[in-house]
């Protein structure tokens, strides 16, 4: 079978890029490695997979190593579901701003269309605050429509915000389905596969491809003998199999380095008055702020985090103290919230390094690092205690080890062309455009093209510029 497009993949940058290329009109197939069943004790057995509440199969990367939340062990997580990890994250999408972009060789301007029709698509609202003025955020995109979602504590948090050069606050961008639950893939590519704008092929793991001698890209699946070729071929299969799927097709393999935007974790106790309410409380992110500049270390933008939801304090206390919590008064876990936050991968303490000769994973770690990070959000932090009335809880800050975030890739970074050197011209990397710099026609939609990993949300920015790297591919004649 040929295709004109193949697109590897079901989560946001597949998305992204399908919702592109659909404009060509010509013959389009979707693949993934979803539909692998408990009872697939073969599959089972050779991936490792556990399995949600909604019997979403999620395979496990164990990195030989334990993963902690907050209060509980965990490990990465993988989903090899139809529409990925689209169906199993906390719905916060916000753009990177425009000194994200520096390293680029792609700039905010030339991605603020995209973000805007991808917003839509996800129904992601704005609002008027802060973080829409440092956005640029035009009048005709903000909408007040969701402010039901968020508590009266976090709009009295917000209210008290006094306009500050080193940091913004406002309410957090989240993605909702119409049952305002976090948004999800799925229903969109079925509607497309339904309305056969699409073809789908379920359960096929991409292991490698090869450009035969007419220019046609030809795949080769783990677990399949299937014969498919396509003219163009898109990469989405996530940040650790993406880079996996290169190194195997490429004649001299090398390593590939995976970046993190780490996470961090920390709770505080606020001190003002508590509005009651009648508000629904939820887990998404119900507030982000922007910490632009540093007090001692150059580590650049950190942004934080608020979530407020006395019943998951409770969940989390039982977790932590067992039958203890109930010695704490009801007054006291509603002024407890949690803040996280993400720093640039530049800066975070691991980076991940992928093997040429086994697919192993090896977790690099800079304890330096550690020690500067922790020292700027508490520092940080430290600013918004007195004019917010809360206290921070010190001595629970706790740094996500690799993965944890889920904020992963920069593994085929794009470059700017002042950047690729004579010696870099024969080596691997993605262009402008998403096109792998060895590869004519296979392009990266997914995090692995990002220049680096900035501080934030990350899958709105994969979905966005997923759209333009199909945008410029059918310009691309």
């Amino acid at each position: 079978m040929t295709y004109e497009y193949v697109v590897v993949g079901t989560s946001f940058g597949a998305l992204g890029c399908i919702s592109g290329l659909i404009k060509s009109k010509k013959k389009i197939l979707c693949i993934d490695g979803s539909e692998i069943l408990k009872e697939d004790s073969n599959t089972k057995d050779q991936y490792d997979f556990e399995f949600t509440k909604q019997n979403i199969p999620i395979k496990k990367f164990a990195f030989n190593k334990q993963y902690k939340d907050f209060f509980k062990p965990i490990e990465v997580l993988e989903s090899h579901s139809f529409g990925g990890l689209s169906n199993v994250w906390g719905g916060s999408a916000l753009r990177y701003l425009k000194d994200d972009f520096e390293d680029w060789p792609i700039s905010y301007e030339i991605l603020k269309s995209f973000y805007s029709e991808c917003e839509k698509i996800m129904n992601i609202h704005h609002y008027n605050d802060d973080i829409s003025k440092v956005l640029n955020i035009e009048e005709d995109i903000k909408n007040d429509t969701q402010l039901e979602l968020y508590s009266d504590f976090i709009k009295s948090f917000i209210k008290r915000y006094i306009k500050n050069e080193n940091y913004t606050i406002g309410y957090s961008r989240i993605a909702l389905d119409n049952a305002k639950d976090a948004f999800s893939t799925r229903p969109l590519l079925e509607k497309l596969i339904k309305e056969k704008k699409i073809e789908y092929i379920k359960n096929l793991i991409l292991e490698k491809f090869h450009i035969n001698d007419d220019k046609s890209i030809e795949l080769k699946f783990k677990n399949s003998d299937k014969k498919i070729t396509t003219k163009k071929l898109f990469l989405g299969a996530g940040a650790l199999n993406t880079p996996k799927i290169v190194i195997n097709s490429l004649e001299n393999k090398e390593d590939l380095n995976v970046k993190e935007s780490q996470v961090f974790f920390i709770p505080a106790i606020f001190a003002g008055k508590i509005l009651e309410n009648n508000t629904e409380h939820h887990t998404l992110t119900q507030s982000q702020f922007i910490h632009q500049k540093n007090i001692k270390f150059n580590i650049g933008k950190i942004t934080y985090q608020i979530k407020y939801d006395p019943k998951l304090t409770k969940m989390l206390l039982k977790k932590q103290f067992g039958l203890l919590y109930k010695a704490i008064p009801d007054f006291i876990i509603k002024r407890i919230f949690f803040i996280s936050g993400f720093i640039n991968s530049n800066h975070s303490t691991y980076y991940a390094k992928i093997k040429k000769e086994n697919l192993a994973v090896d977790i690099i770690e800079n304890k330096d690092n550690k020690k500067m990070i922790k020292y700027e959000v508490l520092n940080q932090l430290k600013i918004l205690e007195k004019v917010h009335s809360f206290k921070l809880f010190k001595f629970f800050l706790k740094l996500g080890d690799f993965g944890i975030s889920y904020h992963l890739g920069a593994s085929i970074p794009m470059l700017k062309e002042r950047n690729i050197s004579e010696d870099k011209k024969n080596k691997l990397y993605t262009k402008k455009n998403g096109e792998i710099s060895l590869f004519k026609n296979v392009f990266v939609i997914d995090s692995s093209n990002f220049t680096n990993i900035p501080a934030g949300p990350i899958s709105l920015t994969i979905m966005a510029n997923a759209l333009r790297v199909a945008n410029e591919s059918l310009n691309d004649k």
